[in-house]
């Protein structure tokens, strides 16, 4: 089998590479000296050639533009997964059947006697900790403060297995620690909560919680937050079988928690537990009290904060609190009570417009909406908001000149990522008004985001190829080439001309090297492009001679 190598493919390229290789685009796979060879069909055919060595992936090939500009294509994770098929197969084919060693080890058991299997199992647990641990946990009534401290070693124990040196986990065994783990908290948590030993199956949920919580380790897959989620699970299951007294122990230690008891984010887990599952009286009035100092050091600012939650993502502190005072039955006029307090809030004032637009009271929704805009003024990410609400409730009641000045405020005011608002504006303008407003967009500091976007968007090809060649970035050269080929050949050609020649000084991997060959390439497809590439390829020969990898990867171009 292959060593992991998923991680070297961007997300959703890996999901098309599984779609091209579910639906059997890959044919013709065939075992060469150094990895593979496979066409994928699709709207065209692709060539593409892995390399392998010691199992793992070391160089990919791929004649599709994606790969060309040096990437790792989905045609390539398609003949990936096809490869990995192909292992599994030969594998199975002779690796015995587990069945048949399973029914051939009950005919020797069976026959065994009783005091010799008992012997038999003595010595193995003695000699291996986690059976010696299972054994303990699954067929006991209590455990003993020394059974807990062996639990407790094996969870050290997973970690020091799949670690270096120096304590850390790299990528290659982190989902085999992570995988460890997983079986340990499933033997010997559940073990203990089947047997309502409550407080023990806690305790061990947070010896395994600590350790991930504090291991280095390489999470490019995520594996830790699955451990992590495992044991939220096991928190919830432990608490609904807990007793008031259990529960209140519980509670006290999600609240007294040590500082830095986990990383960073992992601390996130512990806080979201503490708002979200314990709902005795006592102790929603506590979270109140806790969600109260939070509120208080936000003193005048529009904004209080938020909590985050594994499960629900940010929540606004002061929305939170309402919620928790809905739970403990607060009246409806000492809720709105609390509200008029607290309208200073955004979070409060942006409740009270969801609920006018809800009822269809939108002369209120506008007046709260322009008041947030004053208001939260130093936040430009919620003025933008407020704006946006304006601009759909005015077009929804034909407030049609009210519609228009809004989005003039939206598109010169705040941040533009995209082209939507300036195309509602110039559905709203006549020729003459959108030419002024037109320039006034590539002069404005909030449409910079959208310049090269907008240009093209007007069709002002000359402008928009004169802004990327100023701009200096080949890539955004890149993005709008399709487009201005056909223009401005000439132009196009040399800028990557020039690009080439400048950067061949400075790189000095193979990597890089392939990306040279690419824009090489590219530019062999303009008017006299072969002429200037071949040119250019026979001055390198000449100029980098003395790199190896650079002939290579001229020669493998086509130079």
């Amino acid at each position: 089998m292959l060593k992991p190598w998923e991680y070297l493919f961007k997300t959703h390229i890996l999901s098309r590479g599984w779609d091209y290789y579910e639906n059997g685009a890959v044919s013709s796979l065939k075992k060469t000296e150094t990895g593979y060879k496979a066409t994928v069909e699709g709207s065209y055919d692709y060539e593409v050639e892995v390399e392998i060595y010691d199992n793992e992936v070391v160089d990919m090939f791929c004649d599709c533009p994606y790969a060309e500009d040096g990437n790792y294509c989905k045609h390539m994770a398609a003949v990936l997964y096809e490869i990995e098929e192909k292992s599994a197969q030969m594998t199975s084919e002779v690796r015995e059947n587990p069945a048949d060693i399973k029914t051939e080890l009950e005919n020797v058991i069976k026959n065994i006697d009783e005091s010799e299997v008992r012997k038999l199992l003595l010595e193995l647990a003695l000699k291996d900790d986690s059976l010696q641990n299972q054994i303990l946990t699954k067929y006991v009534d209590k455990i003993s403060p020394g059974q807990m401290n062996r639990l407790k070693q094996e969870v050290e124990m997973i970690a020091w297995k799949y670690s270096d040196r120096r304590g850390y986990v790299d990528y290659y065994h982190a989902m085999d620690y992570v995988h460890d783990l997983e079986e340990f908290l499933d033997e010997n948590v559940q073990n203990l909560i089947d047997k309502n030993l409550i407080m023990q199956a806690f305790e061990l949920t947070n010896e395994v919680f600590h350790t991930v919580g504090n291991q280095d380790i390489d999470d490019s897959d995520g594996g830790t937050t699955w451990i992590v989620n495992s044991c939220y699970e096991y928190w919830k299951q432990i608490l609904d079988q807990a007793t008031d007294e259990q529960r209140d122990q519980m509670f006290q230690w999600f609240k007294g928690r040590p500082k830095n008891y986990v990383i960073d984010y992992m601390e996130d887990y512990i806080s979201d537990f503490l708002m979200e599952e314990f709902h005795d009286t006592s102790m929603l009035l506590e979270k109140l009290r806790m969600l109260d100092e939070l509120i208080e050091r936000a003193g005048d600012k529009t904004d209080c904060g938020s909590l985050y939650s594994s499960y629900y993502g940010f929540e606004n502190i002061i929305l939170k609190r309402l919620q928790i005072m809905r739970e403990l039955n607060y009246s409806a006029n000492e809720i709105n009570e609390y509200r008029t307090k607290f309208r200073h809030f955004s979070a409060i004032r942006e409740l009270e417009v969801k609920e006018y637009l809800d009822r269809k009271e939108y002369d209120k929704a506008i007046e709260v909406l322009e008041e947030s805009k004053k208001l939260d003024k130093e936040y430009a990410g919620l003025v933008s908001k407020y704006s946006e609400q304006l601009i759909q409730v005015y077009h929804k009641t034909g407030q049609q000149e009210e519609y228009k000045k809004e989005l003039i405020y939206q598109v010169f005011s705040c941040r533009q990522d995209n082209l939507e608002n300036v195309k509602l504006l110039k559905a709203e303008c006549d020729e003459e008004e959108w030419c002024t407003y037109r320039e006034q967009i590539l002069n404005t500091n909030s449409c910079l985001g959208i310049k090269f976007r907008f240009l093209e968007f007007e069709e002002l090809y000359d402008r928009l190829l004169k802004t990327i060649v100023e701009s200096g970035s080949i890539y955004t050269l890149d993005q709008y080439e399709k487009v201005l080929k056909k223009k401005f050949p000439d132009i196009i050609r040399d800028t990557y001309v020039n690009y080439v020649r400048k950067h061949a000084e400075s790189v000095c991997d193979r990597k890089a090297y392939k990306g040279l060959m690419t824009y090489l390439k590219k530019i062999t497809k303009y008017p006299d492009g072969r002429e200037k590439a071949d040119q250019i390829a026979k001055e390198w020969k000449v100029i980098y001679r003395r790199r190896p990898a650079m002939m290579d990867e001229l020669k493998k171009a086509g130079f």
